[in-house]
């Protein structure tokens, strides 16, 4: 068992383990690390090591012999070793044993609290043996998604209802039936946005391509808890698709998010912001919709089902200015022709529109309109048929579109010297490369009174001019 566990786990990893567990062991591997060994996966990102000694204590001990481990004031009770390479770990993440108030610091009082048993085990480096209060072994073998101490696990923090249903999702495995039922009617009062964003970006970026993922996806976001997470999502279920009136619009948003399940890696927007954006469609889009649906009930529009709610959404869910941008773009842009001309291309390319990304949701959300019957099978072919043609059409858009060259600025280097009035020297290049950026981003830009006016904005910002 010891050496088969170890193995798992790359060669290089061993030996950095080794040498922690020398400067400050006694250490445990927990959660994920153990999970995966166990089951003769990779590690995961971040593996998580547990230790007895304070953090301080072990900071000076590491720095003493030529590591560099930081403790973020984000996360003062974790002390993170980066590592270089490209195998996974990306970090090292150790932590001192959490308990009870009335409780003494040991690995089983870390263990109890713990979200679900697959992850509340700890195996004892390097010679084990493996720690596991919850059988947890039992639990992995089964195949089987279980809360560590159940209805408590989830009262001490809410957001383990919908890591609850992320571990299911992640790991393909069968959710406990009391526990599924506890998650499903938790209200995740008091917890962060931004947390409860993390936890929905990395189920939406699972495949979900087998049955009973998706149905347990479906199911998540039927629940209270789902209503809880978007309620803007939750009020589609009231609506018929009016392009479809066997099914409501929250149906059609669900079938067009899971209709996404992979990316190729050369297209620009990832599975997981197509997915967002697909989910955005759905609960923006129908606006009008839904304002003649409420007043025809003589209820007043609620105020968050505005125009602007998936903007509300993005600011409130702690998004990246990146991603928001993306996002908000992408559904500005959602109005197209179904063969898109090279100067739509063009357009859609200067305003940094991810073009594959914006058809291939153009299309699922139009398919996700028609109703579930063989005799549709011939159409939709033939849509998916029609995208790949225009997919094609746009990688070969993007290859034959050529970035400009300094060459094709309008002010020369003579011109650039002129107005910086500085001697010839690396600057030069530096300022010509900004403008290509510059103009690259939006070629109405390549004109000297609007160069001349991007070059007086760098200027201000160098401290040797």
């Amino acid at each position: 068992m010891t050496k088969s566990f170890n193995n798992s786990l790359p060669q290089f990893l061993q030996t950095l383990l080794d040498d922690i567990n020398y400067i400050i062991g006694p250490i445990y591997l927990v959660g994920g690390a153990v999970r995966n060994g166990l089951q003769k996966k990779p590690p995961t990102n971040d593996l998580n090591v547990l230790v007895a000694r304070s953090l301080a204590e072990c900071k000076q001990l590491m720095m003493d012999n030529g590591y560099a481990p930081t403790i973020s004031t984000s996360r003062h009770n974790v002390l993170t070793l980066p590592l270089k390479g490209c195998e996974k770990p990306k970090t090292v993440e150790i932590s001192t044993f959490r308990h009870r108030p009335d409780q003494k610091p040991t690995v089983e009082e870390d263990l109890l609290q713990r979200d679900i048993t697959v992850n509340a085990m700890a195996y004892l480096w390097p010679n084990g043996p493996v720690i596991d209060p919850f059988k947890g072994q039992e639990d992995l073998n089964q195949r089987r998604i279980k809360l560590v101490n159940g209805a408590k696990t989830l009262k001490d923090d809410p957001l383990r209802a919908l890591r609850f249903f992320r571990f299911a999702l992640q790991l393909s495995f069968r959710p406990e039936s009391y526990d599924l039922a506890r998650s499903s009617e938790t209200i995740l009062y008091g917890v962060t946005f931004d947390r409860i964003r993390v936890e929905l970006d990395r189920i939406l970026s699972f495949p979900l391509r087998s049955g009973p993922d998706r149905k347990l996806f479906r199911y998540m976001l039927n629940t209270t808890m789902g209503t809880n997470l978007l309620p803007q999502l939750d009020q589609l279920k009231i609506i018929i698709d009016s392009g479809n009136p066997t099914q409501t619009l929250w149906e059609r948003t669900i079938r067009s998010v899971l209709s996404f399940s992979s990316i190729p890696n050369n297209e620009e927007l990832s599975l997981l912001d197509l997915r967002w954006a697909a989910l955005f469609i759905g609960i923006s889009s129908t606006y009008g919709e839904r304002e003649q649906l409420f007043s025809s009930a003589g209820l007043k529009t609620p105020q968050e089902e505005s125009p602007v709610c998936c903007k509300q959404i993005l600011d409130s869910y702690c998004f990246s200015k990146r991603r928001h941008k993306r996002i908000s773009n992408l559904l500005h842009h959602l109005s197209l022709d179904s063969t898109p001309s090279d100067r739509v291309l063009k357009r859609l390319l200067n305003d940094d529109i991810p073009l594959e990304g914006l058809y291939r949701l153009n299309c699922a959300w139009s398919q996700a309109g028609i109703p579930i019957d063989d005799k549709e099978s011939a159409n939709k072919c033939e849509a998916e048929a029609h995208l790949q043609d225009i997919l094609e059409n746009c990688r070969n858009f993007r290859k034959a579109r050529q970035r400009p060259r300094t060459n094709d600025l309008a002010l020369s280097g003579g011109d650039l010297l002129n107005l910086v009035r500085k001697p010839p020297g690396p600057w030069l290049g530096e300022l010509q490369n900004l403008l290509v950026d510059y103009i690259d981003a939006d070629p109405g830009r390549n004109r000297p009174e609007t160069l001349e006016k991007k070059i007086h904005e760098w200027i201000l910002e160098q401290d040797d001019i």
